[in-house]
This record gives structure tokens, sequence and C-alpha cells, in this order.
């Protein structure tokens, strides 16, 4: 048995690309399987935890207990039972340090503590995405994989991504965006081009399981066809994109404000969420629309709830501001979720506000005011993550609609243009250069050309 475990393992070190994309394929078949059962594992959980309130059997004001409910059992399943703090907060960054700075090594127990904890954070009404889990529990089944093969360090980062894009292309139904996403998050102004097949397979593998049993509908349904934009559209666009500006830097900020101030407060570290999720409690009862998710009400925004008065995108502006600091004590008091999911909340919410604002100043200007709340996800994902590309597909597979494509693509480029000072993501460094991942890599370069030039 050893000796076949042996062979196994130096058959998908070698550098080729078919052992590489053949494990790749099982990292993709085992997350897929993962996603399916955290799918369904939410779903139940949600509609249990809502059981009361559906039946009449408590009023509607008594939820607003329920999230600080839930940050005290997350808290304490962390950090007193299964003892994993790396699976508090969001989980994306987790990953992005994990490849910088660890190797690639995440400890096995990782993806069943996040499966957990995330599922009991979403199903209790905090507000937080699903992005982050699902990525840090793929990168940990990639990571676990990859420690029974003694892979090489190299290549531990590679399939770490690869856990990571079958994660994303799974449970937004996104295989491409899913693939794209894990390589260039890591980085601000650079994209990790080696590990692009394997993100691929795997990604695609995933997706392929879970549309299997969950159904190829997209994320985010009722999509009409808009047409191709025009002149007009496309500067509207552009002006999109540096209107999510303010939004995405105060997002940015509000959540590392909230991160500093819980990491200073002298308190147990498995209270701490269940702090976040009283101050939620409070914006729950007042902006129901900020737990969880959210998509839903991104739904009812393209159905037709763009707003026609200033009353509307009054209203609107304050379910930003709620969505914001309610994922920032969500996340930022170490509940488990992530903050991709959030961005493309506060994205279309925001674009449903340009919207309006075109139509009460330029009315007829426009000739589909929704575009904007499409054009939104995307330009203020880009722009946050630093993942312009990446977020411009996601929306597209989400909602099953490329015709967008050239709005999506001029607003996330401004907002990239004037968010280039900050990252929702702490560990995301600048390139390759910079990265501790590269470092060998780097040096051996330099050797190679210094030798070259001695010889000269």
């Amino acid at each position: 048995m050893k000796q076949i475990h042996r062979t196994v393992a130096k058959l998908l070190v070698v550098n080729g690309y078919l052992p590489k994309l053949g494990l790749a394929a099982a990292i993709g078949l085992v997350t897929g399987f993962v996603a399916v059962a955290f799918h369904i594992c939410l779903s139940l959980a949600t509609q249990w935890v809502s059981l009361p309130w559906s039946l009449g059997l408590v009023p509607s004001w008594v939820f607003g207990v329920v999230p600080a409910l839930g940050g005290l059992i997350v808290g304490l399943f962390i950090h007193k039972i299964a003892r994993a703090p790396e699976t508090a907060g969001q989980g994306t960054d987790k990953m992005i340090y994990s490849f910088h700075n660890q190797g690639g090594n995440v400890r096995a127990r990782v993806a069943p503590v996040k499966f957990l904890a995330s599922i009991v954070t979403l199903s209790t009404g905090g507000s937080a995405g699903y992005e982050g889990p699902i990525s840090q529990i793929g990168s940990g089944i990639a990571s676990t994989i990859c420690k029974f093969f003694k892979m090489p360090r190299m290549m531990r980062g590679q399939f770490l991504l690869a856990g990571t894009a079958a994660g994303l292309g799974a449970i937004f139904k996104a295989p491409l965006a899913g693939a794209l996403t894990s390589v260039e998050m890591l980085y601000r102004e650079d994209f990790e081009s080696n590990a692009f097949a394997t993100s691929i397979v795997s990604s695609v593998v995933s997706f392929t399981v879970y549309i299997a049993f969950v159904g190829t509908a997209p994320i985010i349904g009722g999509v009409p066809a808009f047409p191709f934009t025009n002149a007009v559209e496309l500067f509207a666009c552009a002006l999109l994109g540096i209107f999510c500006f303010p939004f995405s830097y105060l997002y940015v900020r509000c959540y590392y404000a909230s991160e500093r101030r819980f990491n200073k407060v002298a308190l147990p570290l498995w209270l701490k969420p269940a702090i976040g999720g009283a101050f939620i409690s409070v914006l729950v009862v007042i902006f129901p629309e900020v737990s969880g998710g959210g998509f839903g009400f991104i739904d009812d925004l393209m159905s037709g709830f763009v707003p026609h008065s200033m009353w509307g995108v009054f209203l609107l502006s304050q379910i930003v501001i709620a969505k914001i600091v309610a994922t920032a004590l969500t996340v930022g008091s170490g509940g488990s979720g992530g903050v991709f999911g959030p961005s493309l909340f506060i994205g279309g919410v925001v674009g449903a506000i340009f919207a309006g604002l075109c139509e009460i100043m330029f009315p007829g200007a426009v000739r589909m005011p929704e575009m904007f709340i499409l054009v939104g996800m995307a330009a203020f994902f880009a722009g946050a993550a630093k993942a312009p590309i990446a977020g411009v597909v996601m929306v597209c597979e989400m909602t099953g609609s490329y015709s967008l494509l050239p709005g999506l693509l001029i607003a996330a480029v401004m907002h990239m243009a004037f968010s280039r000072n900050w990252t929702i993501y702490k560990s995301q460094v600048l390139n390759k250069f910079a990265s501790p991942a590269h470092r060998r890599d780097m040096d051996r370069e330099i050797i190679q050309a210094y030798d070259k030039i001695s010889r000269q």
C-alpha cells in the first residue's frame, strides 16, 4: 500500500499537465459534493431558524435576538470546541494569507469547522457572503489532499487555488469566474498564471457536480435581455464606476475599523461574535434586507423596484449604509462569513441608486435603468477586491447574460482607477515580486541572470 502511495505521489509531482489536471479534477469533485452539502444544510438551517416566525408563533421583532445568539454559538464552537481560530472572520483573506505566507498549508480541521460555523452565522441573520466559507473550505480540502501526497511547497499553493476555484465556481454557478477570481484576488496588480489551468479544471468539475443536484438556474434570476449599450449609456457606466468610489472606501474602512476595535476589546474571543451579533440585531429589525446574503433583495430591484423619487434614493442609501455596518460587525467581530457576497449586494443597490438619480434628473436618457444594478455589482467588487476581470465575469455568469459586458468593463476599470490605495483583502500583495511564496523563484532567476552576465 505504501508503495502504491509513493508511486501515485511521484506521478503527481512530475512537471506535466495531465497528472496535475487529474488531481485538480479530484479536488473539484470532492469540493463540488461539499458545496452541494453546504447549500442543502444552509437552506434547511435557514428554514428551521425562521420556522417560529413563518408559523406566526412569535412576533417578527423577536428575530432581532437571533444574530446575537448565532454569534454566541459560533464563538463557542470555533474557540472552545473546535479550537480553530483561523476559521473566524472572512475565509478568503485567510486563504490568501496561507498562499503567500504558509506555503499553502491549511489545517485539516478548517474545512469542517468553517462549514458548520458559516451555516450558523448565515442562517441566524449574519451579514456575510457564501464565498468566504466555501473558498476556505475548498482550499482546506485541496491542502489536505496535497499533504496526503506530500506535494512540494510550490505545487501546494497551486492546488490551494484550485480548491478555492472549485468552491467559488460551484456556489455561484460560475465556473470561469471561479477560476479567474482564485488567481486574480492574490494580488492588487497581478495574477497567478501558473494556477489557471488547474483552477479551470477544478472549477468546471465542481460546477458540474453542483448543478446536477441544485439546477442550472442563475443565482440572480429575472434578468431581462439588455440591448447593447450605446455611447450615452457607456458614459453613464463610467460615471457609475466613479460613483461607487466613496461607498467602497467606506466599506473597506468600516470593515477594518470594526476588526481593529474588536481586536482591542479586552473580552474573550468566543464572546466577540455575540457582541457583533447584538449590534446587528438592531439593524436587522430596522432593515431586514441586510441579513444573510441579500440576493433576494437584488432580485426585487431587478423586478422593477428602481426608485423614481428622492425618497426612494434616500431609502436605498440607508440600506447600503446598514449593509456596510452589518457586514463589518459580522465579519469584523469574528463571525464566519465572506465579504465578497456583501460587496455584490452593496454594488447592486448603489447601481439602483444611480439608476434612480438618472431617472430623476434625465428621464428617458437610459433605455433600461435596471442595467445599472448589474453594472454596480461588477464595478463595486472590482474596486474593493482589485479583481476587475473576475468581478465582471462573475456578474455575467451569475445572471446568465453577457449583453452588458462593455458597460461592466468600463465601470470596473473606472472604479479601479479611483480605488487603487485600498482593498478589502488585507493579505493581498502588490504583485508576485512582493509575495513570499515566489521569493525562491525570484532568487533563482536573479542567480541565473547573474551567471549569464558573468559568462559574457
